[in-house]
């Protein structure tokens, strides 16, 4: 059995916010610390908190895939790490690069073709975790709005 190529390139793209969303780069186009760390009222996260979110479980997966055996957090808050406008550039920085990696795992067919500890393919743990990634991509654009930080200066979908 093999993973035809359309399917690697379909989860591949997930990474990155699909094709029927607008990509992460463009949701974060523009963004400086300040206004990436700054709640809008009636929301419970700013852009950088949800991204330091995703990235947290970018970071749990990637870890996973090495063949480490990364502790699963007990409460939720855990996996809400503090983002500072400091520390927004660097954050930005590795989440991308995970993304990469996660992406590049999804292009690999002998990866995708062994099975994880749960005895499943290795698609599934990483269209789960994409598809976790674009529902807070959807967030990320929410917030935006409601700072009326969009569209970002690249542009984006405006709907």
């Amino acid at each position: 059995m093999t993973f035809p190529s359309s399917v690697q390139d379909a989860v591949s793209s997930l990474f990155y916010g699909g094709s029927a969303n607008v990509s992460w780069q463009q949701a974060l186009d523009g963004l400086d610390g300040e206004q990436a760390t700054r709640q809008p009222p009636n929301l419970p996260h700013s852009v950088a908190a949800l991204v330091a979110h995703v990235q947290f479980w970018q970071t749990y997966l990637l870890a996973v895939f090495r063949g480490e055996d990364p502790a699963w957090i007990e409460h939720a808050p855990e996996g809400w790490p503090t983002v500072t406008a400091a520390s927004w550039p660097p954050l930005k920085e590795d989440f991308f690069a995970a993304m990469d990696a996660l992406a590049r795992y999804a292009q690999d067919e002998a990866f995708l073709m062994d099975l994880d500890p749960e005895g499943r393919f290795r698609t599934v743990p990483l269209t789960s975790f994409a598809a976790h990634g674009i529902y807070h991509l959807g967030q990320v654009v929410s917030v935006r709005q409601a700072l009326g930080l969009w569209p970002p200066p690249g542009g984006g979908d405006t709907w």
